[in-house]
């Protein structure tokens, strides 16, 4: 396989990307859009597999995350969608199928629902449906002026302590490093901070909601895991009848970070 990662210009900022090419013949293209905190690099278990499939990979840092731009900008929806947007129209091929996790798998539904003649197939991974909806604390992060250093010496210290210990227990310490190194980087935590006041994280029922308004016919896929506490399986049945038709796969005892533990699953999953 052959990768390389480059910075996209867009309007959003510069967009760390990377683009991985199968050895043999290309069955199609992957793009991969990450959740909230932790960037492209949560499909590193998982890609390999879709490349050893077959498929081109596509995948990338959501601004304020990884090595893409962190700008001093409201890090709303419209900023993250406009920023995958981008990265879509720079894909070659007519027909793109597309995975999110989490509060990516909104944004992939957005994308399907903005250039539908583009998304071949869709691939909603724990899919977020409100992680402000009866969380009274993590609305401090968003007050305005105290925010941004409550998420910056309380907030991201508690990420970076809680990835280390999920991380240790599946044996990738070298992820919690990297975890941490990024997340001490400058502007992350403003990032985080302004999705929080923005809302960002808040109810995404009208990005799934409208895959049913458009008649979205092109293969849907949902996979969760029943041990997840960020989305948990409550959350995901109300994602799933929002949707139209799909296919449906639940992973028992995977919890949020699925990708990374059970990575083989979800690829037998995507390529069955």
């Amino acid at each position: 396989m052959m990768g390389a990662g480059r910075l996209l210009e867009l309007p959003t900022g510069a967009t760390y990307v990377v683009d991985e090419r199968p050895e043999g013949q290309e069955r199609g293209t992957f793009l991969l859009v990450h959740g909230a905190t932790v960037p492209h690099w949560e499909f590193d278990f998982l890609a390999p597999l879709l490349l050893d499939a077959g498929w081109r990979v596509i995948r990338f840092d959501l601004a304020g995350h990884g090595l893409s731009a962190r700008p001093e900008a409201s890090y709303n929806f419209s900023l993250f969608l406009s920023q995958a947007l981008g990265v879509l129209d720079s894909i070659e091929p007519e027909n793109v199928a597309v995975l999110g996790h989490s509060f990516g798998a909104a944004l992939a539904a957005a994308l399907a629902s903005e250039r539908p003649s583009r998304v071949s197939r869709l691939v909603l991974v724990a899919p977020l449906l409100d992680f402000m909806a009866g969380k009274l604390w993590v609305r401090a992060f968003g007050l305005p002026g105290i925010g941004r250093a409550l998420m910056r010496h309380i907030g991201v210290p508690s990420l970076i302590h809680r990835r280390r210990k999920r991380y240790s227990a599946i044996g990738a310490e070298s992820l919690a490093t990297r975890f941490a190194k990024e997340a001490r980087m400058a502007g992350y935590a403003e990032a985080l901070a302004s999705m929080f006041r923005q809302g960002t994280l808040s109810d995404h029922r009208e990005r799934y909601w409208r895959l049913r308004l458009n008649r979205m016919r092109k293969g849907l896929l949902v996979v969760a895991g029943s041990e997840d506490t960020v989305v948990p399986l409550v959350d995901v049945g109300r994602v799933r009848a929002l949707l139209p038709a799909h296919e449906y796969v639940e992973l028992t005892g995977a919890q949020h970070n699925l990708l990374l533990t059970h990575a083989s699953s979800v690829a037998a999953a995507i390529t069955a």
